[in-house]
């Protein structure tokens, strides 16, 4: 930053018996002028025409008039922003704002193209929360679909709730059928977030007669709880990413000792697990006789490709 000698100086003067406090500036020569980077008035008159364009093509019609400009794409973003919140921010309060603008969203053509219908919750203790289903969209697919997801995201509002969407599939293409926005604001009983799920999903199974085959989530267990509880003939699989991120993450821990296996209890889930296998660590000869197998797996029967490998093959690097 240049400097200049304009021998300037500021005094603040405080006198403890009075009211005021004496300021005094001095500048004696002028610097460089500032550059000027406030919008001009036709760039501003451009923005205030163009509410229902995005920022992105404000820009390109502000390019047109100032190819070189003073000013930034930022402070077009921050006048537009300032003039076209008042659409959705309907209270300063963040819920209330949202509750104003489901109302508005009854009818379509409120919020746009669909309308949004308000889902009645019994909120547990401990929780705020807000749902909404699209009628439309389901009333149009409904009959179609036989898969549906549910899935949450975090950080998408500054109120701090995280927001679960469920998702349907018809003719190999995704489409939202409602949302529900969860918050933790106290302490709660076990399991009130899968309550607030379970309502969330029997409304479409009630409402609208939602059949589904398959059901997908995620691992959150609140989640997989609510779609075994409200489609319990659909099966459920969770994504194949959090699946194979379960089992890389479990494989790298290399250093922390195992659980205690228990053989009775993996033999009654799993029968094709022998009796006589203990882990290593866990065998003695007093009270266990273990053997080991020529070969642990002849044949692998069946993969995701559906091909056919031999265990000596499958592990060739």
């Amino acid at each position: 930053m240049a400097a200049f000698d304009c021998r300037g100086y500021v005094t603040v003067s405080v006198d403890e018996a009075m009211p005021f406090i004496d300021i005094t500036v001095r500048h004696e020569e002028n610097h460089v002028p500032y550059c000027d980077v406030s919008l001009p008035p036709d760039v501003k008159a451009v923005v205030q025409n163009s509410l229902d364009k995005n920022v992105t093509q404000i820009w390109n019609d502000v390019l047109t008039l100032y190819p070189s400009p003073n000013f930034t794409r930022k402070s077009v973003y921050r006048l537009w922003y300032s003039l076209v919140r008042g659409r959705w921010s309907l209270d300063s309060d963040q819920v209330l704002s949202a509750e104003k603008l489901l109302e508005r969203g009854e009818e379509a053509g409120g919020l746009g193209a669909y309308s949004f219908k308000r889902i009645s919750l019994d909120i547990p203790d401990g929780y705020s929360a807000i749902s909404f289903s699209i009628p439309e969209m389901i009333e149009r697919w409904g009959g179609r679909l036989r898969e549906v997801a549910i899935d949450s995201a975090w950080g998408t509002n500054k109120g701090g709730y995280e927001i679960f969407s469920l998702l349907g599939e018809a003719y190999g293409s995704g489409m939202p059928l409602g949302y529900l926005l969860v918050k933790s604001i106290g302490k709660a009983a076990p399991n009130s977030k899968q309550h607030l799920l379970e309502q969330f999903l029997r409304h479409f199974r009630d409402e609208y007669k939602l059949t589904v085959n398959f059901t997908l989530s995620d691992k959150d267990f609140a989640e997989i709880g609510a779609c075994r509880s409200v489609f319990p003939r659909a099966k459920h699989q969770l994504c194949f990413w959090h699946c194979l991120r379960a089992v890389k993450r479990r494989l790298s821990i290399l250093r922390r000792q195992p659980a205690h296996y228990d053989w009775q209890e993996a033999v009654s889930e799993f029968t094709l697990i022998e009796p006589t296998f203990l882990p290593k660590a866990q065998r003695s000869s007093s009270t266990h006789v273990s053997s080991h197998a020529p070969t642990a797996l002849h044949m692998l029967t069946s993969t995701f490709d559906r091909i056919l490998y031999h265990p000596k093959n499958l592990f060739h690097s």
